[in-house]
Formats: C-alpha cells, structure tokens, sequence
C-alpha cells in the first residue's frame, strides 16, 4: 500500500513538471508573438511615410519638377494635392 502512494506521488510529480515546462513554454512563445507583432507596427508605420515619399517624388518627376517647387508654387498645389490623394491610397 506505501509503495503505490510512493508511485502515485512520483506520477504527481511528473505531471506537474509537464505542466509548468509547458506553461513556460506557452509564455515564451506568447511574448516572442508579442514582440514581433509590435516590431511590425513600428516598422510599417516607418515604410508607409518612406513609399509616400517616393510616390511623391515620382509624381514630381513625372511634371519635370522638384518636390520643392510643388511646394512653394501656389499654381502648383492643386496637382500637388491631388498627388497627396492619389499616394495615400
């Protein structure tokens, strides 16, 4: 009769080390997921402003002007902000 309290303490035992190994692991893999989702909102926020400026420059291109002229030429600023609409989608 002790040795099967001793054997059923053992499995217990084990059990709980099963237990609480997989629970670390759950942990650790839920905040490395944590970590890289934040990682990706920094960097897309970062890449979304770097392709609006290209797109505009591109656009600038296009009209044989600089982004510069787009800016300080009230004519211009019409096309310009139709070119802010058309890069932001």
């Amino acid at each position: 009769m002790n040795h099967e309290f001793r054997r059923m303490a053992a499995i217990e035992k084990r059990a709980r080390w099963r237990s609480s190994s997989a629970q670390a692991v759950n942990a650790a893999i839920a905040v490395l997921g944590i970590t890289l989702l934040l990682a990706a909102f920094a960097c897309s926020g970062s890449s979304t402003r770097a392709n609006n400026t290209r797109c505009l420059q591109a656009f600038a291109n296009d009209q044989h002007r600089t982004l510069e002229a787009f800016l300080q030429d009230p004519a211009l600023q019409d096309s310009l902000g139709s070119a802010i609409d058309h890069c932001s989608r």
